[in-house]
Parts: C-alpha cells; sequence; structure tokens
C-alpha cells in the first residue's frame, strides 16, 4: 500500500530528478513507516492517496495539459499556483453529518487536505486557463516558444 502524494518525477515533462532530492526520500520513509504501522487505516475515499488525486499529464505540440480527478471538491476547494515551472494543487474539504437516531443525535465530521506539484516545464504564466466540471479539473498551460539556439562560431584571437 503506498500513499505517497509526492510526485515520482517521472514522465516527459518533468524538470528535476526527485529521486535524488533528500526530502523526498524522507518524505518515502515518513510514508513507509505510517503504512507499515496502520496498513489498514480507513481515511474517506476521496482522500484516499491510492485514488486521490488521480492525474493525468499530456505533453502535447503547444500546451501541458493537466487533468485531476478530483470527486466530491467544488471549484471553491481547490487552489492552482503556477512559480517556476511547477504547477501546485491544493484542495481541502470539510464534511458534517448529523443523524438522529432513538439514543440521540449522531454527528460525524471529517477533514481532509492534500497538496499535489508537478513539474511542467516552459509555460506562459499568463497564459494559463483551468476549468472545473463534474470534480474534474482541467489546467492547460501554453508552451512558451523559445528560439533555438543554432550556436554560433566564436573568433580566435591570436596573439
Amino acid at each position: 500500500m503506498n500513499r505517497t502524494l509526492v510526485t515520482k518525477g517521472h514522465g516527459p515533462v518533468t524538470g528535476r530528478d526527485m529521486r535524488s532530492d533528500p526530502f523526498f526520500a524522507l518524505q518515502r520513509g515518513i510514508n513507509r513507516m505510517f503504512d507499515d504501522l496502520w496498513p489498514d487505516f480507513d481515511m474517506p475515499a476521496v482522500f484516499s492517496s491510492r485514488r486521490f488525486p488521480s492525474i493525468e499529464i499530456r505533453d502535447e505540440d503547444k500546451a501541458v495539459k493537466v487533468i485531476a480527478d478530483l470527486p466530491g471538491l467544488d471549484d471553491k476547494d481547490v487552489e492552482l499556483d503556477l512559480m517556476d515551472g511547477i504547477l501546485t494543487m491544493k484542495g481541502e474539504k470539510k464534511s458534517e453529518t448529523s443523524e438522529k437516531t432513538d439514543t440521540g443525535t449522531v454527528s460525524e465530521r471529517w477533514y481532509g487536505h492534500f497538496e499535489r506539484s508537478v513539474a511542467v516545464g516552459d509555460v506562459d504564466d499568463n497564459a494559463v486557463t483551468a476549468t472545473f466540471e463534474n470534480g474534474v479539473l482541467t489546467v492547460i498551460l501554453p508552451k512558451v516558444e523559445r528560439p533555438k539556439d543554432t550556436g554560433h562560431k566564436i573568433p580566435i584571437a591570436a596573439k
């Protein structure tokens, strides 16, 4: 059972090797420790890292498209940030239910929070769009056209 929410750094749009990052190794170790201590810990399905947040990254010709499945959330529950080619998705959901029974009122509350970052490379920060429909967040990050460096000859002066 793997509960990590840290991106493993695989895929065509990843700009960093997370496997050599000491904080990534620490996060993996902590996740493993919790999995070993509480293997049957049952979180609400919407916040189970086995299913949440499930993301798909598409490196298309002119844009990078990030699609995240966020069931049970609304657009107001999610926050997006883009800094230095890293897209960060944060969200939280609070839920409270009350039910009257023969012996009184039974109340249940839970709170869930997630944060997930994805390296998206060189994109136009000012042209990013995001839509949220039926629990699916779609972020389109247009790529920045960088001129190809064809190189140039450097003259060598004789002394």
